[in-house]
């Protein structure tokens, strides 16, 4: 007989479709739809689960977390855990000790185990067998067990942390506001601000607290402790600004043609808008036009100053006599209802008189010396 040689056949190649402008834009839409969809069952089984929960709760006379917990976290995992040994596998780990021993290992041991000592396991005696169990029962305890989590079910008992607040808020109407951030690297969690729909403006309209900085001091501190989250929000802050303060001077250097050209914020119509003719385009309202380490410490807002001078929405803008002529005049109004100052040097308390000078008797001015006049030693070569 002749053995028939198997070739494998080639794979079919797919026909490329090329799809028109609508089956495009309609596969798109069937696209959303299905995820759409797709969401919307998750949110319906996640409310059945919670009624679900409400109704054994109430009708076994147990707590809400814990009837949660039976039913959603797995806490029945840990009751199906044998804790009575079996001798057939503790005489399988003893062969599997000494097989390693021996360097064999590897998927095949098992089955090689299975084959080669059955038999002597079936002839081992009762004190034998309890002299394995007691040898895997001491090794057995050296060996911690547990259950484990993942990255992904950390996020996820996040989230429904997050969606417990707010079903607690739907029966009770308690009110809750939530920081969270992750505590070391290795749970890669973005800082949470969360507050329930009748306090969510709370901390920003009356608090006056940024959420944004919060988080990024709370995150540093959870790392690095107390020096941590002083640092790392203080250094954000001062890379944005030292960002910021480049791109102006790279733009005034520019439009004036000047490479001696600088910013001065104190004086900035006197040393700028008049010397130079040009203007700062662009700045935003909210935030005072003044320093950038007195204009804001939130990194939110500087972060915002520098996008738009990279992108340009704040600019250098050369001015014609006519508007420079009307922004003097502005000034000047400002400067006469002090609602701006101009700042100055001090002028010195004895301004146009003549100070009196230390003389000898002759009206001379007597010469005072840094160093005594003779210097005594006793070596006459120095």
């Amino acid at each position: 007989t002749q053995t028939r040689k198997r070739v494998q056949a080639l794979p079919t190649r797919r026909t490329r479709v090329t799809l028109s402008k609508e089956a495009h834009a309609a596969l798109t839409a069937r696209r959303r739809e299905n995820a759409h969809q797709f969401r919307s069952a998750l949110g319906g089984a996640w409310n059945g689960l919670d009624e679900t929960v409400k109704e054994i709760a109430s009708s076994h006379h147990k707590s809400f977390r814990r009837v949660q917990n039976d039913l959603c976290l797995g806490r029945g995992m840990m009751r199906f855990k044998h804790s009575k040994l079996n001798v057939w596998k503790a005489f399988c780990w003893k062969k599997r000790q000494d097989n390693q021993e021996n360097g064999a290992t590897g998927k095949d041991v098992l089955q090689e185990l299975v084959k080669s000592h059955c038999a002597e396991y079936q002839e081992l005696t009762d004190d034998e067998k309890a002299e394995i169990l007691l040898e895997y029962s001491e090794h057995k305890e050296t060996q911690a067990t547990g259950i484990r989590i993942s990255t992904k079910s950390k996020v996820n008992d996040v989230t429904q942390t997050l969606k417990t607040l707010n079903n607690l808020r739907s029966r009770t109407g308690a009110e809750a506001i939530l920081y969270m951030t992750h505590g070391s690297t290795d749970l890669p969690l973005r800082g949470v601000a969360f507050a329930t729909e009748g306090v969510d403006e709370f901390m920003v309209s009356v608090m006056n607290v940024n959420n944004q900085d919060l988080i990024s001091k709370m995150e540093g501190f959870a790392v690095q402790g107390m020096k941590g989250a002083a640092k790392n929000h203080q250094k954000c802050c001062s890379d944005v600004r030292a960002v910021i303060r480049h791109e102006i001077q790279k733009g005034l250097v520019a439009i004036t043609k000047d490479e001696n050209a600088k910013m001065h914020w104190v004086n900035y119509f006197r040393n700028v808008v008049q010397r130079y003719q040009v203007v700062i385009e662009g700045w935003p309202a909210n935030i005072p036009f003044v320093n950038l380490s007195q204009a804001s410490s939130a990194l939110p807002d500087l972060e915002m100053i520098c996008r738009k001078w990279e992108s340009r929405a704040i600019c250098w803008r050369e001015i014609d006599d006519e508007e420079f002529q009307q922004l003097l005049e502005e000034h000047n109004e400002k400067l006469e209802s002090g609602e701006i100052t101009d700042h100055r040097r001090w002028t010195r308390s004895d301004k146009g008189k003549k100070r009196a000078q230390s003389t000898d008797g002759s009206g001379r001015r007597k010469k005072t010396y840094k160093s005594t006049e003779t210097v005594e030693t006793d070596n006459e070569d120095k």
